[in-house]
C-alpha cells in the first residue's frame, strides 16, 4: 500500500488526467447514443472527483483540507471580484457591438422579463457544473504543473487537456457543444486557461475567484446571443468573442510576463 502511494505521488498529474477523462467520459459516452438524461451533468464532476481521490490517497486529510480550503480565500482586491463577475460580459458585449457594426444582426431570444433569473442561473452553473471542474483543473493540476513549467506553459497544457476533455459533448445530439467548431472551442479554453491562471496566481491561489469567473462566464454565454442557436445560426459573434479572449490573454502575458503572470514574480506552487 505504501509503495502504491509513492507511485501515485510520483505520477499525480498523469493519474489526475486519466482519472478525469475516465470518470467523465464513462458518464458522457452513453449519451452519444441516448442523447438525454439528467445523469449527463454528473460528467462535469470528473476533475474534482479525480483530484479529491488522488489527494486523499497520496496526502490524506491534510492534503484534502489544503485543497478544499482554497475556496475560502476571499480577502483579495475588489478588482478581482469585478473582473471575475463582469469581464466576460464586457467581452461579449464588445463582440456583439463589433458584429453589429460589420452588418450582423443581433438576435436576442431571451425574455427580458425573466432577467431576474440571472442569479438563479449563476448559482446553478456554479454548484452543478463549475464546482465539478475547478478543484481539479486549477486547484489540483495548475500548482503541480507550475512546479515544473512557467505559468504560461502550464496554462497552455491545461487549456488543451481541458478543451479535449469536452470532446464527448460535441458528439451528443442536442448539446450546445455540437453547434460549435471543436478547434474554436479548444482555442477558447486555452485563452481562458491563461486568464484563469492569472486570476489564481494573483489572488494567492483563490479557488473562490476562479469559481466566480468560470461560473459568470458560462452563465453570461448562456444568457446573451453569442452561441449560434441564439445568434440566428451565425458563428461570427462567437468567433469575434474568442478573438477578444485571445487578445486579452496575450495582453496579460505581455504585461505580466509568461513566467508567473504576476507582478511579484512568485507563482503559486503549493499542493
Amino acid at each position: 500500500m505504501k509503495k502504491c502511494k509513492e507511485i501515485l505521488k510520483d505520477n499525480e498529474v498523469l493519474a489526475f488526467l486519466v482519472g478525469t477523462y475516465v470518470i467523465s467520459w464513462l458518464i458522457w459516452m452513453p449519451f452519444v447514443i441516448f442523447t438525454q438524461g439528467w445523469l449527463k451533468g454528473l460528467g462535469s464532476f470528473g476533475p474534482t472527483i479525480s483530484a479529491l481521490l488522488i489527494t486523499g490517497i497520496s496526502k490524506g486529510r491534510s492534503g484534502l483540507k489544503e485543497l478544499l480550503t482554497k475556496v475560502l480565500i476571499w480577502k483579495v482586491h475588489i478588482f478581482w471580484y469585478v473582473f471575475s463577475f463582469f469581464s466576460t460580459l464586457g467581452a461579449i458585449l464588445l463582440s456583439l457591438g463589433i458584429y453589429r457594426l460589420t452588418g450582423g444582426e443581433v438576435v436576442n431570444t431571451n425574455d427580458p422579463g425573466q432577467w431576474y433569473l440571472i442569479p438563479v442561473i449563476f448559482l446553478y452553473v456554479l454548484f452543478f457544473s463549475v464546482t465539478g471542474e475547478e478543484f481539479g483543473w486549477r486547484g489540483f493540476l495548475l500548482p503541480r504543473l507550475q512546479k515544473q513549467y512557467s505559468a504560461l506553459s502550464s496554462s497552455l497544457i491545461i487549456g488543451l487537456f481541458w478543451g479535449f476533455w469536452h470532446l464527448p459533448l460535441f458528439l451528443i445530439q442536442g448539446d450546445f457543444h455540437a453547434h460549435i467548431p471543436f478547434l474554436l472551442f479548444i482555442l477558447q479554453d486555452v485563452a481562458l486557461a491563461v486568464i484563469l491562471t492569472w486570476i489564481y496566481n494573483n489572488t494567492r491561489g483563490s479557488l473562490l475567484l476562479v469559481h466566480l469567473f468560470h461560473a459568470a462566464s458560462n452563465a453570461t454565454v448562456g444568457l446573451l446571443p453569442i452561441l449560434p442557436m441564439k445568434a440566428g445560426d451565425s458563428l461570427m459573434p462567437l468567433y469575434i468573442t474568442v478573438v477578444v479572449l485571445v487578445l486579452v490573454a496575450l495582453a496579460i502575458v505581455i504585461i505580466y510576463g509568461p513566467k508567473t503572470l504576476t507582478r511579484t514574480r512568485a507563482k503559486i506552487t503549493s499542493s
